[in-house]
């Protein structure tokens, strides 16, 4: 099957559609889809209705079989029980069509998956892309294709729309209507038993008529193509998701903290993180944003300016640009200058700019003219209050003519804030390629969005990829032997020598196989101790009393390795002993975890924060997937709490945080070069004073 984004083009931009299952009765989708067709604007001469039993619908010319229309069909609309569905696409498969939209439903989503099997093969057989089955449908308003049952067409525009909820899309074309807000094109995506977000994305990354794409997502099928696809579209054009779903899916009796930790939500958040998709909280967030982005030019530098008529409107916008990460510019002296000609004396020219309730089109064209200019401000937020001395037509007029007269070469967005008149002036401003909210917060997170966009794009744009020198051979060995003896838990001594052979530090461990090979390695080691059980079935050790710390004479060597022996026998009878491990205890640091899961969807999860016995209370942690890059490992250590001990808090001096970072990279290596490590934990890792690098103290590795 061509899985090209070009085998896309006959789904969503054909030049002829048949529609097999078209229907005389008003009342089915069958008859629905054909009427759509027509009163979308798609030319009547290639739409060819197949239905055995009725020579004409809706005026259209019906055929037998699709073997018996007499021309080339590009795309088929399949409205048949699912019984059927095999045979009619056999038929297409011989007729020649490219691709298949399957509206019928009762495959996969009732359980009868062995029948979605049978159409897959067949699509592949006649190497046709294959949408659905279950699906509402496909709006394209370029070409002005609904097929689909949803009730009309969305007004045309530049966002595409791919949705897994049918439901959702059919009430997209209303909602989008009533807001004036146009799609290049809506697509349900059903069951996804061929095309997928990612075919999808893949087409309309490549589309002229489509600058920005949202999607609605409850689960991608394949997380590795999905990552890839999108990190490669996202420095085109943007996209912006809603994932619905956030609950923690159920986790095995035996997990690691990063396991426990690592849940579904929290390898999406990673990935749309490094692939540069903006998750969005709202689904009128959704489309807010993705106006903004299709029309507004990239942003000079991330220093915006708030330009108001009303010290509360700037106060909101104020809170607002905290809130989104937006940088307030501190306005230079020559620019405020500048526009103190276009206020009273009682104005303001901080940022927020207040022209005050007195400024009318003048003041707002002109100040707004002067940050245009200004190659420091890198983009202007236009607030208006409706006040009795202006109406929101001239100050419209106002914002329309600033950017008209010194050109768009950063973003304004802009909020009206009042009653109906300002609606019209919104859309106005909208159609004129500026966006505009009826709040600050909404003018504020829509700039928010572009800023980000942009500066995401960016970081992928930028991002290096580490080299590192570590010894595969004897990893590997101590993993394949871990494997023939059939444990999946590799013991505390085999997990750190497979980090320790890419280089992360880790304590000097030695196993005693007796309590006097115990005492005379304690001896040799020195005081203080930590003494701690040897199994391949024990993960936590403190949970069946399986270490003891701060070990400081012979006889205290000697009563530590028999209470272990006795407290493991008791707690995990079925656990093997392989001995007792004895070390030196190493010297406190500051505590952090790094650990791995292995996502079903998405493969390796990297996890870094807070360390020691409270991670899962406190889960003060962040996540990225596999591969990471030297920005990523900078990011996710950023993003925690732990980051802030690391970096020196309350006078303490800073750490070395450049230990932590390869570290990260040197575990990322190890669960990138063995598909059989499932988890890891390494905790704690004590990180030391900044030049004095850190230690792995405990490391923990499950097996898949």
């Amino acid at each position: 099957m061509n899985s090209g984004a070009n085998s896309l083009y006959p789904l969503l931009r054909p030049d002829t559609v048949a529609v097999i299952g078209a229907a005389r009765e008003p009342h089915k989708i069958g008859h629905q889809v054909v009427r759509n067709l027509i009163e979308g604007g798609f030319p009547k001469e290639r739409i060819f209705p197949i239905n055995p039993y009725a020579e004409h619908i809706l005026g259209l010319k019906c055929y037998p079989s699709i073997l018996d229309v007499p021309t080339k069909v590009d795309l088929s609309v399949i409205v048949v029980p699912a019984r059927i569905v095999p045979k009619v696409l056999e038929e297409c498969g011989k007729k020649g069509v490219k691709a298949v939209a399957i509206i019928s439903s009762g495959f996969k989503e009732v359980g009868n998956v062995e029948l979605e099997e049978k159409i897959v093969r067949i699509a592949k057989k006649y190497n046709m892309r294959l949408l659905g089955p279950n699906i509402v449908g496909v709006c394209d308003t370029i070409k002005s294709v609904n097929a689909s049952f949803c009730q009309s067409l969305p007004l045309r525009g530049n966002i595409a729309f791919i949705t897994q909820s049918g439901a959702l899309g059919i009430a997209l074309v209303g909602w989008t209507k009533m807001h004036n807000i146009g799609l290049s094109d809506l697509v349900s995506l059903g069951n996804m038993a061929d095309v997928d977000q990612s075919d999808l994305i893949e087409f309309f990354g490549d589309d002229p008529e489509t600058k920005v794409i949202t999607l609605y997502i409850e689960g991608v099928k394949d997380g590795r193509k999905f990552f890839e696809t999108c990190k490669r579209v996202t420095v085109k054009k943007p996209i912006l998701a809603i994932k619905a779903g956030k609950a923690e899916r159920t986790v095995r009796a035996i997990k690691s903290h990063t396991g426990s930790l690592a849940g579904s939500d929290s390898a999406y958040n990673a990935v749309f993180k490094q692939s540069g998709v903006i998750r969005v909280p709202t689904f009128p967030d959704l489309f807010d944003w993705a106006v903004a982005l299709s029309i507004s030019p990239k942003p000079l530098n991330n220093n915006i300016v708030i330009l108001t008529n009303g010290g509360g409107a700037g106060v909101m916008a104020t809170d607002a640009a905290e809130e989104y990460g937006i940088s307030l510019l501190e306005m230079p002296k020559d620019l405020a200058d500048r526009i103190r000609k276009y206020m009273p004396p009682f104005g303001s020219v901080l940022n927020p700019i207040d022209l005050t309730g007195m400024a009318g089109r003048e003041w707002y064209r002109e100040s707004l003219k002067e940050l245009l200019r200004d190659s420091r401000v890198g983009g202007v937020i236009v607030l208006y209050c409706h006040t009795a001395i202006t109406t929101p037509r001239e100050i419209a007029d106002a914002i329309i003519e600033a950017v008209r007269t010194v050109g768009y070469c950063k973003p304004v967005v802009v909020s009206l804030i009042g009653g109906e008149e300002v609606i019209d002036e919104c859309e106005r401003l909208i159609s004129n390629k500026i966006p505009c909210y009826d709040s600050p917060e909404k003018a504020m997170a829509a700039m928010g969005a572009i800023i980000k966009y942009y500066s995401d794009r960016e970081k992928i744009l930028s991002r290096k990829y580490p080299r590192l020198n570590v010894d595969y051979e004897k990893a590997k060995g101590i993993i394949e032997k871990a494997l023939k003896r059939g444990h999946k838990i590799l013991s505390p001594r085999e997990a750190a020598e497979i980090v320790e052979a890419y280089g992360i530090p880790v304590v000097s461990k030695k196993l005693a196989k007796s309590k006097e090979e115990a005492i005379r390695f304690a001896e040799e080691i020195g005081y203080p101790l930590v003494m701690e059980v040897d199994s391949p079935h024990i993960l936590h050790k403190t949970d069946v009393g399986g270490i003891i710390v701060g070990v400081n004479s012979r006889e205290e060597v000697g009563k530590a390795y028999d209470d272990i022996i006795r407290n493991v026998s008791e707690k995990a009878p079925e656990a093997h002993i392989n001995g007792i491990i004895v070390r030196k205890m190493a010297e406190k640091g500051r505590e952090v975890i790094l650990g791995m899961h292995r996502d079903p969807i998405f493969g390796p999860v990297i996890m870094f924060g807070s360390g020691g016995i409270l991670v899962e209370l406190l889960k003060d942690v962040s996540f990225r997937v596999v591969p990471l890059s030297v920005e990523d490992a900078h990011e996710i250590i950023e993003e925690t709490k732990a980051y802030k001990m690391l970096k020196g808090y309350r006078g303490e001096k800073e750490a070395d945080i450049d230990c932590v970072i390869d570290a990260v990279l040197r575990l990322l290596k190890v669960v990138e070069d063995f598909s059989e490590i499932e988890d890891v934990d390494i905790n704690p890792f004590f990180v030391y004073d900044k030049g004095k690098g850190g230690i792995a103290v405990d490391v923990k590795i499950i097996l898949s």
